[in-house]
């Protein structure tokens, strides 16, 4: 197949790391069917990193289904993303592609472009990359020149206590960062996107990731103690409950309970979609929010799901604050619940964001820090639901962690960023006990 494809594709490009050279595609293929009312957003691809000096630069994708068979589906670039271009102006179209069966589209990974909705039919499309190899690649291109940066999208981060805080990005690296924001330690064993991060007690870590694996580090050693295969998908999430043991979510759309050192103890169905994360609500019930909008509510002594808050948006992000929970969703609405008399209802709706929330984060009692595919970092008054800060990056942000009396924030863009907090008594990140 790399053969066939060398006519069409670059057999050079070229970068501020140098010059690189077609190697092969990726053998690593996704078949992706889309039916009537599925699409992909507004995005740009993420680069697959094969090791320091080897990446993909292109994506590659056939069309497997003619158009005539399906309505809508086309996909369709743009001139920036879901917040705009730097100077503020909105996204507008400058191409579009009809799907032909066994027609091949190749493309930078950096256009941003959206799979329109299919409106009717069914659309399948079998997509990789090109892998080009840097020429005369050094030992270690990955990351440490770059100062505040992981090579590609920063996905989750954590805070680790005395200042320090964990990022996990795309290129499978967990790096931990002093106060000041300089690199002192990189993790390396996951295969491919880090995706969740949470702090565990005796300088620990818990990681997973696209890999389908938990892993358990010590920092002190900067060793894995252990890897599990924990999913029969993508690890969306992992988050501690107070007593210590551990909660991941997955693509399989299961949430799965494990003790602090790793051993499975149960996994909780219910969901019909991939479950991207979950908080504890008190000591024995929790919360989990998933793609098919919906929020359960589990018992955490029977297992059981004891209450479904329902609704048609799908939901990326949730967050217990007091007696509420917050959740995002993928139009960038947020949504406080309340448990009362009548149970759990929506207290509050309002729109936090102009593209899907990808997380919320407590950085004190009073106020909450949203992260939105708008490029948008914003803090709210738990309260009244009142904007008091706004950042932003140049591409999503992923998540934000309060640092003495900064706000950290991560983004698509690779960089993590240090933002003097808004809020006057900002709690810093501690160590788990």
């Amino acid at each position: 197949m790399t053969e066939r494809l060398r006519p069409y594709a670059p057999a050079h490009m070229a970068d501020r790391d140098g010059d690189w050279q077609l190697e092969r595609v990726n053998e690593r293929f996704r078949f992706c069917r889309y039916q009537a009312g599925q699409q992909f957003k507004l995005h740009q691809d993420g680069v697959h990193h094969r090791d320091a000096g080897r990446c993909s630069r292109l994506t590659f994708m056939i069309y497997l289904t003619d158009g005539d068979a399906f309505a809508g589906g086309d996909t369709v670039f743009y001139s920036a993303g879901p917040g705009g271009d730097e100077t503020g102006k909105v996204a507008r179209e400058i191409g579009r592609v009809r799907p032909r069966a066994g027609s091949l589209i190749l493309f930078d990974h950096s256009i941003w472009h959206a799979g329109e909705q299919v409106s009717g039919g069914i659309k399948h499309l079998v997509r990789s990359d090109i892998i080009y190899r840097r020429v005369g690649a050094s030992e270690d291109v990955a990351g440490s020149k770059h100062g505040s940066r992981h090579d590609d999208y920063i996905w989750a981060l954590a805070g680790l206590g005395h200042g320090q805080y964990a990022s996990g990005g795309r290129d499978a690296l967990i790096r931990i960062w002093n106060e000041s924001g300089m690199a002192v330690q990189a993790l390396r064993g996951h295969e491919q996107s880090v995706l969740g991060l949470v702090a565990l007690p005796g300088q620990r870590l818990a990681s997973v990731s696209r890999d389908r694996s938990l892993r358990i580090w010590n920092l002190a050693t900067g060793y894995c103690e252990k890897a599990i295969a924990a999913h029969d998908a993508a690890v969306l999430d992992i988050t501690r409950l107070p007593d210590g043991q551990l909660l991941s979510c997955g693509a399989d759309g299961l949430v799965k309970l494990w003790s602090e050192q790793g051993v499975h103890l149960a996994s909780l169905a219910g969901h019909q979609g991939w479950v991207w994360q979950a908080v504890s609500l008190s000591q024995n019930q929790w919360a989990s929010a998933s793609e098919d909008g919906s929020i359960k509510v589990w018992d955490g002594a029977t297992l059981r799901d004891v209450a479904t808050l329902e609704g048609s948006t799908p939901l990326r992000a949730l967050l217990a604050v007091g007696d509420t929970i917050w959740s995002g969703d993928n139009a960038g609405g947020i949504t406080c619940w309340h448990f009362g008399v009548a149970g759990w209802t929506a207290m509050r709706r309002f729109q936090g964001h102009g593209a899907a929330v990808r997380r919320l984060r407590r950085l004190d009692a009073q106020h909450v820090a949203s992260c939105g595919e708008d490029n948008l970092l914003r803090v709210w008054l738990c309260a009244s639901g009142k904007l008091v800060f706004e950042a932003r990056h140049e591409n999503f942000v992923t998540d934000a962690l309060p640092l003495a009396d900064r706000i950290i924030s991560a983004s698509y863009d690779g960089q993590l960023r240090r933002h003097f907090s808004p809020v006057r008594q900002a709690v810093s990140c501690r160590e788990p006990t």
